[in-house]
């Protein structure tokens, strides 16, 4: 295990454990779909992912190319808002756990602002993970939103 700081946060991660898990998967959530919205946005990752997000989810032993899970809220004409989320083995051990409970098995996330386009989020979860079963209550889900404008985006056909 290794630890990871980030901002306010500090993880424990099971780095090699976390990297194995990610090496056996293909690809993420949106090569696996065939709508639109899961194509454009893998043609668009490396525009929608800031490098600092991208360098967090190395060094936590993510591979950012495979979302365990994506989806898409269209805003406007020109622009839509991606969210996502990924996995690590391991524990938050400084900073806030964005998962706030609703009541009636509801929750709602509250997302950190890296900029005004994207915010991420750190919880104790295991929607739609690559990790086995066994590990599912040793995870810890990263969620990310984002803010795209389709005018700068390249379009699947």
């Amino acid at each position: 295990t290794k630890i990871v700081s980030y901002r306010n946060w500090d993880f424990e991660v099971d780095f090699e454990r976390t990297k194995h898990v990610y090496a056996l998967e293909e690809s993420g959530s949106p090569e696996n779909c065939n709508c639109s919205d899961c194509k454009n946005f893998a043609l668009n990752r490396e525009n929608i992912y800031r490098k600092e997000f991208k360098n967090l989810l190395s060094d936590l032993g993510v591979d950012y190319k495979k979302e365990s899970e994506i989806f898409s809220i269209p805003l406007d004409k020109n622009c839509s808002q991606y969210g996502g989320w990924f996995h690590f083995k391991g524990k938050i051990l400084k900073g806030k756990d964005a998962k706030i409970p609703l009541g009636n098995n509801g929750s709602t996330v509250e997302f950190f602002q890296i900029s005004e386009e994207f915010g991420i989020a750190f919880m104790k979860d295991r929607s739609l993970s690559f990790f086995d079963k066994s590990e599912r209550n040793e995870l810890i889900q990263v969620e990310f939103m984002a803010k795209t404008n389709w005018g700068t985006w390249e379009f699947a056909t």
